[in-house]
This record gives structure tokens, C-alpha cells and sequence, in this order.
């Protein structure tokens, strides 16, 4: 799955997906929404594949989607937490972007990969809390950072292994140039469910 967006006038998107072994579930899922107050992304990593990695990972996006107004994202986190008991854990990593300040607040709990382009064109990569949801007391924290108009921005599921990230914010390609690089990287038939978002601030 490939999808080239332009949502509103405020951000820019290439999103690309790849079940493990092209299977028909993917324990893979995303979030994404767009208002006139900001953006709400996320990528949701399943334990494991096929379905019930699905099925855990589609729980966590349903309960964002129903929750997605709580202007705290730690809330939201908690809920999808709750969410689990009885599925398979996963992983997640969640941010809002506010418009108007110019700002990313992250939450991360497990290994999904999040990197950000700073005010100072210094790459930020935010460390996420080891362990994943479960349904069971997790510690949520989240960090804020500051982006201006053109900062890039890569996120992505542990079945993507991308050396020199740098390379690929950094440059003055567009997000679709970028993201057919990056896409590059990923061989034909994955031994993972495979996920990545890459965009730029406008």
C-alpha cells in the first residue's frame, strides 16, 4: 500500500505499508487525522503477525479514534491500554502536532522509530519507554518538541531497517521523492509487517 497525501495546507504524507510474507493481516495499523486545530498520527505495531497481532493493533486505533479529542495523549495511550486485556500487547507511537505553537507532542511505548527535523535543523529522535501495551499498569510519558514550517519527519515499525536516517530528512527532495527512497529498502517479500509515514510541515 502506497498513499500520497496532501491534507489541508498544514502537513505533506507518504505513507507505505507491507504485510509480512504480503498476508492478507497486517499487524500493522495507523491512525491519522487531520483538524483546524492540528494533527493526530499514529502507528500501531501488533506482537507478532497475521491476525490476532491485527486484532490487538486494531483495538489500540479504534479506541484512539473514539477518544482522539482528549488533549492529552497520555490519556488516550491509558485508554488503548485498557483496551488489551485478553488480545496481544503491542506497541505504539503517538503524537499531535499543534498548529498554532508549532509543536509535536510524542508518546512512544515499545520499538516504533520516530524522527523529527528541529527549529535548529537538528535531528531529534525521541526515546520511547521500553515495553508495550498490555493491559496491564504501564508508565506513560510523553515529550514536546518544536518544528517549524519544512521540517521533515520519519516514523516507522521495527520490520523497517534503515541506516542514515539523516540522509533522508536532510534533503531538498519532496516527501514523495523521499518516500520512494526510502521504500527502496524494503525487499519484495518482508519477513515483517512493514509501516513507514514520512512527511513535511508546511
Amino acid at each position: 500500500m502506497d498513499v500520497i497525501g496532501q491534507s489541508g495546507a498544514s502537513i505533506e504524507l507518504y505513507l507505505f505499508q507491507r504485510a509480512k510474507h504480503l498476508q492478507y493481516h497486517c499487524g500493522d495499523q495507523i491512525f491519522l487525522k487531520e483538524d483546524a486545530t492540528g494533527f493526530l498520527c499514529a502507528i500501531v505495531d501488533g506482537l507478532g503477525s497475521g491476525k490476532e497481532a491485527e486484532k490487538a493493533a486494531k483495538a489500540v486505533v479504534e479506541v484512539i479514534g473514539a477518544n482522539n479529542t482528549l488533549p492529552n495523549i497520555s490519556d488516550i495511550v491509558a485508554l488503548a491500554n485498557e483496551a488489551l486485556v485478553g488480545l496481544r500487547g503491542a506497541a505504539i507511537a503517538i503524537w499531535r502536532g499543534d498548529w498554532d505553537e508549532q509543536t509535536i507532542t510524542y508518546c512512544g511505548i515499545g520499538n516504533i522509530r520516530f524522527y523529527l527535523l528541529g527549529t535548529d535543523d537538528a535531528l531529534i529522535f525521541p526515546i520511547s519507554s521500553t515495553g508495550f501495551l498490555s493491559g496491564r499498569k504501564q508508565k506513560i510519558r510523553t515529550q514536546k518538541f518544536q518544528y517549524k514550517p519544512g521540517s521533515k519527519f520519519l516514523m516507522h515499525s521495527d520490520g523497517l531497517t534503515l541506516a542514515g536516517v539523516k540522509r533522508y530528512l536532510f534533503t531538498s527532495s519532496s516527501v514523495e521523492a523521499t518516500g520512494h527512497c526510502i521504500e527502496g529498502n524494503v525487499i519484495d517479500i518482508p519477513e515483517d509487517d512493514v509501516t513507514f509515514l514520512v512527511g513535511a510541515f508546511k
